[in-house]
């Protein structure tokens, strides 16, 4: 381990309540179970100065971050985006496109990891926000910045072909809005937790991994090799089932249950997209010849948090 990584791995210190020496009528003079038990009963009044003097505090990382979730004005969480527990509730609050820069600059920049990838899982989901077609048809607006790894390259094509020579941003179904989103939602920015793996980082991780190979083989290849791969591994990844190829091997990732896929899905699609350059290179003498990790760089962080890349280690080493 280098010494950034040791140095990014220490946690911060803590300190369990009581604060004997807090102000007068400040929440720090509560201790650990009072403390957060008023944080989490809080109303609709805004306590954001209280919070903010949490946030700021000397507390478990737990109950800091909880103090973060319920301040009103977002805003004042951007002095603690150093902050490695108070960071990732940050990103959460990132939903519009303007915000795009900035959580790309998060997830290259951040000191902490914990940081970057949850920068990224939101970049991600973002992203497939912004791609639905229920806005694409809204009033025009200008695209989001993508990383140059992903832009469409549109060449003249024949009318029965797909115009792009490289696949589109990743699509999710999902339920068409008839409301503005929340500012915050209440899920986490985790990779990977208890409740699944986020969908549209997977769906991202599709992309970054396909896009290379499109120009080699050209369309209609793309999709035969993409369902044919996927057709083969069903079987022993039914998560497979969650992941569709469409007539211009366009992969499109079923999120009507929700953000999150069942962890599972992390080996499924690793095992697929492990399959499917091996039959591009079998096909085309160094095809797919960019590695997975440098293929998918923009979002290495969450992804390496899911066990994504493990888990394209042990298939390549044929041991999946």
């Amino acid at each position: 381990m280098s010494e950034d990584e040791s140095a990014e791995s220490r946690r911060r210190p803590w300190s369990e309540g009581p604060d004997e020496e807090a102000p007068a009528k400040s929440w720090l003079l509560l201790d650990d179970d009072e403390l957060l038990h008023k944080i989490e009963t809080l109303g609709a009044e805004a306590e954001d100065e209280r919070l903010i003097e949490v946030v700021a505090s000397d507390r478990h990382f737990f109950i800091r971050q909880e103090a973060a979730k319920r301040i009103k004005d977002h805003d004042r969480l951007f002095e603690f985006v150093d902050d490695r527990h108070v960071g990732q509730i940050l990103v959460r609050y990132l939903t519009r496109r303007e915000d795009i820069t900035y959580l790309q600059q998060l997830s290259r920049r951040s000191r902490h990891v914990e940081v970057r990838s949850a920068a990224q899982v939101q970049l991600a989901r973002l992203w497939c926000r912004l791609d639905q077609p229920a806005e694409a048809a809204a009033a025009p607006a200008p695209a989001p910045e993508r990383p140059e790894s992903v832009e469409a390259v549109v060449a003249a094509a024949p009318p029965s072909q797909p115009a792009r020579t490289v696949p589109a941003p990743p699509e999710v179904i999902a339920p068409v809005e008839t409301k503005p989103h929340a500012a915050f939602e209440p899920i986490t920015s985790a990779a990977l937790e208890t409740s699944g793996v986020d969908g549209s980082l997977l769906a991202w991780a599709v992309h970054f991994l396909v896009q290379p190979t499109w120009s080699d083989v050209g369309t209609e290849r793309t999709h035969e090799l993409l369902t044919q791969t996927r057709r083969d591994l069903l079987g022993r990844f039914p998560a497979l089932v969650l992941l569709q190829v469409t007539a211009d091997a366009h992969v499109t990732i079923n999120l009507e249950a929700g953000p999150r896929l069942p962890t599972e899905a992390v080996r499924a699609v690793a095992a697929w997209m492990v399959a499917y350059r091996n039959a591009v290179g079998a096909q085309v003498p160094g095809g797919a010849a960019t590695s997975v990790r440098a293929a998918t760089a923009m979002v290495a962080d969450a992804l390496r948090a899911t066990g994504f890349y493990t888990a394209c280690d042990e298939f390549e080493a044929g041991r999946g």
